[in-house]
């Protein structure tokens, strides 16, 4: 049956625009029609009155890693744990994820083919969670930085894995570069430009784009030169690096909670958050400084689960627009995982990815927080 969705107003991620008195139509699980304050054009609906709220396009959560849990005591070590209990995490995450309007995840590595088997739960039926676009395995050098990396070593190794990612259905390739945080002037890096390039080829061969965690220094740079299509945080990137990205058409994912929300790091010991808490003043001026260059960029949550809005209003509360914010977790996370064709924002013939804030969200974009309703592919999962 058709559902006819009305709401005060709706945010057309395309356009960066709010809109009064919408109108939805939903047929199955994709968007049939949007009209504004017109009369129904059809006879046989279920109506779904979202009175009082904005309606948004499910959230895209651009960086997240399913079975990695900061709300777990010492959280980085436990991805060592079997991969049973990682993937029983996963899908808790998942659900929590999904209740908080994130619809789509963009998964930057889990170990062991885990998101893989959760994607294809999630499809499936099996279990209820975000669709995932996902990595597979990220890629990582056995001195680097990754809790959640798998180690290969070496020109050869690292084709083999890419070409094994790719054959178990990697969307994208994904390798760790660099550190999260500075320790010093120096930015140490983790691969050669030769392993870079290889990553690189390998991917683009097939069609498929490579992201990589670097925070800035020369392993940011020689990614951005070797054709690296997603730098992933970015947050000491220097204003040369940002012209060089702007130039090479590099995308950026955001991802500030790390540095910014408490929560995060509550749970790790107190020497671990105060290295967080060092680097605040100029990983917040980096953000600053991204937001300013007028770069395309993308947001996410890298696990702090179920809190992409908290990234969305962080970016609002230094500087950022609100619409350019929400494209970040909307249409412009939806380029980036060239899904746009699908998700992204509340259009004719897109799935019926859809959440329910209650509130006028251009005038308070703290209301982000009060999720009410959340739809994805037709089926309500959240109705306050």
């Amino acid at each position: 049956m058709l559902k006819l969705i009305k709401a005060d107003y709706l945010f057309d991620s395309i356009e960066g625009a709010f809109k009064p008195d919408p109108m939805v139509w939903v047929n199955g699980d994709q968007i049939e029609k949007v009209s504004f304050g017109t009369e129904p054009e059809f006879s046989d609906y279920e109506q779904v009155d979202l009175t009082g709220c904005t309606l948004l396009p499910g959230f895209i959560d651009a960086h997240d890693h399913l079975s990695l849990s900061p709300q777990l005591e010492n959280h980085p070590k436990l991805m060592n744990d079997p991969d049973p209990l990682l993937m029983l995490r996963g899908i808790q995450n998942m659900k929590y994820d999904l209740s908080k309007g994130i619809t789509t995840s963009r998964c930057l590595g889990d170990k062991n083919f885990i998101d893989i088997y959760l994607r294809d739960a999630v499809e499936q039926g099996i279990v209820d969670g975000p669709r995932i676009i996902t990595c597979t395995r990220g890629i990582k050098a056995s001195h680097a930085h990754g809790s959640v990396g798998t180690v290969f070593n070496g020109v050869e190794n690292i084709r083999q894995a890419v070409r094994e990612n790719l054959l178990r259905g990697a969307d994208f390739i994904k390798l760790f570069i660099t550190d999260t945080i500075r320790t010093s002037e120096y930015f140490p890096y983790y691969m050669s430009v030769e392993e870079i390039r290889v990553a690189v080829e390998e991917a683009h061969r097939v069609g498929k784009k490579v992201a990589v965690h670097a925070i800035g220094g020369d392993g940011l740079t020689h990614c951005v030169e070797q054709g690296v299509d997603v730098i992933e945080h970015a947050y000491f990137a220097s204003d040369q690096q940002i012209d060089l990205m702007l130039k090479k058409n590099s995308w950026v994912v955001l991802t500030p909670s790390i540095f910014f929300n408490d929560n995060r790091w509550t749970t790790v010991p107190q020497a671990v958050a105060e290295g967080f808490y060092r680097n605040r003043e100029e990983v917040l001026e980096r953000h600053q400084a991204i937001i300013r260059s007028g770069m395309k960029y993308a947001v996410g949550t890298d696990a702090t689960h179920g809190e992409l809005h908290e990234d969305v209003i962080f970016l609002v509360e230094i500087g950022e627009k609100i619409s350019r914010a929400l494209q970040g977790i909307t249409i412009h996370a939806a380029e980036l995982c060239e899904r746009e064709d699908q998700i992204g924002s509340i259009s004719p013939g897109k799935k019926a990815d859809l959440v329910a804030i209650k509130g006028n969200l251009q005038e308070n974009p703290a209301a982000l927080r009060s999720i009410d309703w959340v739809m994805k592919g037709g089926k309500t999962y959240l109705q306050k």
